[in-house]
């Protein structure tokens, strides 16, 4: 940290320390290279202001966190899009290097499944519910696109959880079910 503000230029630094009291309030802080400011003084500024306009800054923090959650997201989807063998090697790679979190997923799901399927379920129930995984695999088999068993009622949802039962059961392909992820739809 340079303690000249010509110095603090040549070396483009934001901020500068001379350890001399600013001309305002006394304060012996860091000051801005560009405008000589000092931050002591900047900081008291923008509490005073805050207080003073809290709507500005309510709708200031809104919209600086929906525009960067946007762009964030926008370049995430562009990225997967465009690097797609990368991340799935990536994801593949990760998978191989954590074997302990996968299978900890995998339990709680089969846990979850067990949990949410009734003991009043007769033969025939438990009949349809393998017939909808064999479908599943058939289906697989002829289109050449992967297809899953979906709950239409997630097992695990947030807001609602169904049951694992065969009218809760449809066999849908496997990109549709992973983008709903554990969401009801709803009618």
């Amino acid at each position: 940290m340079h303690t000249t503000r010509k110095g603090a230029l040549a070396a483009e630094e934001k901020q500068y320390f001379t350890g001399k009291p600013c001309k305002t309030s006394k304060h012996i802080a860091n000051r801005r290279t560009k405008t000589g400011e000092c931050m002591a003084c900047r900081a008291e500024f923008l509490i005073e202001w805050r207080v003073k306009n809290p709507s500005k800054v309510k709708q200031h923090n809104d919209t600086q966190y929906e525009n960067h959650a946007d762009s964030l997201i926008a370049r995430s989807k562009k990225f997967n899009v465009q690097n797609k063998e990368k991340v799935t090697l990536w994801k593949r790679r990760y998978q191989k290097q954590n074997p302990h979190i996968f299978a900890k997923i995998g339990a709680k799901r089969r846990s979850a499944k067990l949990q949410r399927t009734p003991a009043w379920l007769t033969d025939n129930d438990h009949w349809m519910i393998g017939q909808a995984y064999e479908l599943a695999a058939l289906r697989s088999k002829m289109t050449g696109f992967v297809w899953h068993v979906d709950h239409v009622v997630p097992l695990q949802g947030k807001t609602v959880s169904g049951l694992h039962t065969p009218y809760n059961l449809q066999v849908i392909p496997a990109a549709v079910n992973i983008s709903k992820s554990n969401k009801f739809l709803g009618a």
